[in-house]
């Protein structure tokens, strides 16, 4: 076999791994609604739209409470997640999660959300706050720091860990699925709101 010849077979063959490798990797979604029923290997939920999904729960499923708060419990240091607006520097937050000292970390940096078109998200630790008619606040993370104002009317929780008891009829979750090779879909993390709580992500 010639050595250009064995090139381009070298070539065709770590394409083909590459491929089957985008394959195998799961796709990751988040799915919002409430709960319809949760067994110990599935759960059902009822979207907004009005449709009814269910996804499936094994041993690694990590359940996470969340609970209502106000924006006093926001203070320099904390964890938190802002969801913001497209638009003008600092980005106006539609709504804030603050997470437990075993969460710091969580989605850490800034991303696209799925929320509304432009929609971001952005977790981080607060570096700065500011109190006001209206709460500014600047999120320090790696790589960057962004800038929000938060109205006084916006929706803020905290993320803290949990167990699969929360998963009652009617609870407000957010799911972080992935979907594998036979396009099921496994949920990888559920956040469920406690006591009419509706988890900010």
């Amino acid at each position: 076999m010639t050595s250009l010849l064995k090139r381009s077979l070298l070539a065709a063959l770590m394409m083909a791994a590459s491929v089957t490798a985008a394959r195998a990797e799961p796709m990751v979604a988040r799915f919002r609604g409430t709960v319809v029923r949760a067994e110990s290997d599935r759960i059902q939920i009822r979207r907004p739209s009005g449709s009814t999904l269910t996804l499936r729960m094994d041993p690694k499923t990590r359940v996470y409470a969340v609970n209502g708060l106000d924006l006093r419990a926001i203070k320099p240091e904390s964890y938190v997640s802002v969801i913001g607006v497209a638009g003008a520097d600092p980005r106006r937050a539609t709504a804030v999660t603050l997470y437990s000292p075993s969460e710091r970390g969580f989605e850490a940096g800034t991303q696209p959300w799925d929320t509304a078109p432009g929609a971001t998200l952005t977790a981080g630790r607060v570096a700065d706050l500011q109190r006001g008619s209206t709460l500014r606040l600047a999120l320090s993370y790696e790589g960057g720091q962004s800038a929000f104002e938060i109205p006084n009317d916006t929706p803020v929780t905290q993320f803290s860990p949990g167990e699969r008891a929360l998963l009652q009829p009617g609870a407000a979750v957010t799911i972080f699925a992935g979907s594998d090779a036979d396009g099921a879909l496994d949920a990888g993390t559920i956040a469920v709101g406690r006591q009419g709580a509706i988890p900010g992500l």
